[in-house]
């Protein structure tokens, strides 16, 4: 009700900064689960579909994607939440995502055509995100798309995941967070997919 309070009286965020302990997490791409490749529908679900749909996959260079397995961000997430370090460090800015959790478009590319989706072409990238954009009823990843670029690294790549990663590191293990292979992600998310009809 207090917030309630504050929010219809204006200047929400500064109020709130003085009355609550507040944290931004940003994890980037969530992958599917480090077992299974569970994965929800999300916006990089949208875009693996239409690359499968389309049978075009766009030119892109860089590191693109970042996939951290989504039980991982879940529990490094409340790990720092139910951590007293939290209650002394109020507006930190936490990233969430495992150590080398990058992926080429060409890694998505060979993954594809190991889960099956072979004869895909790769096209010119600005003709492909434009045929996205100018369907968004036939397209469903059109918001991601607007915002990918056609070379150097996702805006992911420059988030710094040092408070995270070593929360990260708490929760997983040594060996798990030192030895993870995002595409090993990407291939359990694909099985999931293709088992539950989602792609």
């Amino acid at each position: 009700r207090r917030m309630a309070s504050i929010a219809r009286r204006g200047s929400l965020p500064c109020r709130l900064m003085r009355h609550c302990r507040t944290a931004v997490w940003r994890p980037g791409l969530i992958g599917g689960h480090s077992e299974t490749g569970y994965l929800g529908e999300d916006v990089f679900l949208h875009f693996l579909a239409d690359v499968v749909k389309s049978r075009t996959l766009p030119a892109m260079e860089g590191n693109k994607f970042n996939l951290t397995p989504v039980d991982w961000v879940a529990k490094t997430i409340a790990h720092i939440a139910m951590s007293p370090t939290v209650a002394r460090d109020p507006g930190s800015i936490y990233h969430p995502a495992a150590n080398n959790n990058t992926v080429t478009m060409d890694a998505v590319w060979k993954v594809l055509e190991e889960a099956g989706y072979t004869g895909l072409t790769k096209v010119d990238f600005t003709h492909w995100r434009d045929k996205i954009l100018a369907n968004p009823d036939d397209f469903k990843s059109w918001s991601f798309c607007a915002a990918l670029t056609a070379d150097g690294d996702g805006i992911d790549s420059m988030a710094g995941n040092a408070k995270a990663g070593k929360a990260m590191r708490e929760v997983v293990g040594n060996e798990a967070f030192d030895n993870y292979d995002p595409l090993a992600c990407l291939r359990l998310m694909f099985a999931f997919c293709r088992a539950n009809g989602m792609m």
